[in-house]
């Protein structure tokens, strides 16, 4: 009986050790910025409500003041164009505006040169795209913005 209520126990953690190597591992996405108003990450994908850390560098040389970077994903559908524009006259709040906070679902700080920062989150369950933008004034419009695509084959 002592052996079986053993067998029973060996059993139990073999599965448990086998259910927990089939979780997601973590996303680790590595972005920098630059005095181009570029990301040198334009897409990536992650899986359904996998952990996602995203460090953004800035890697340029110009003063934080002219050319600083954030990383700021954005729920799906959402108008960037629109959440840019408002949030222009807003450097208290990263240039996101108060009225559309709630459309954002993660971000860094603004970064000067030379300077990271970094955010882990859980990557939303519904599979599609979402964009991601820099919020200092005019990058979005020069072509600072990816895109995080949610899918079940996420690699």
């Amino acid at each position: 009986m002592k052996f079986v209520a053993i067998a029973l126990l060996a059993v139990a953690i073999a599965v448990a050790g086998c259910s927990r190597s089939r979780e997601t591992a973590p996303k680790l996405v590595e972005i920098t910025g630059n005095d181009e108003m570029k990301f040198d990450v334009t897409s990536f994908e992650v899986k359904p409500g996998q952990k996602v850390t995203v460090t953004l560098t800035n890697i340029g040389e110009l003063p934080k003041e002219a050319m600083a970077h954030n990383w700021v994903l954005l729920e799906k559908g959402t108008d960037a164009a629109k959440l840019v524009a408002a949030g222009a006259d807003h450097p208290e709040t990263d240039y996101i505006p108060a009225d559309q906070a709630t459309h954002v679902l993660a971000k860094t700080k603004l970064v000067g040169p030379g300077d990271s920062d970094s955010i882990t989150f859980t990557a939303p369950t519904a599979p599609g795209p979402y964009d991601y933008i820099c919020s200092f004034p005019d990058h979005y419009a020069g072509g600072m913005k990816g895109v995080m695509t949610v899918t079940p084959s996420a690699k």
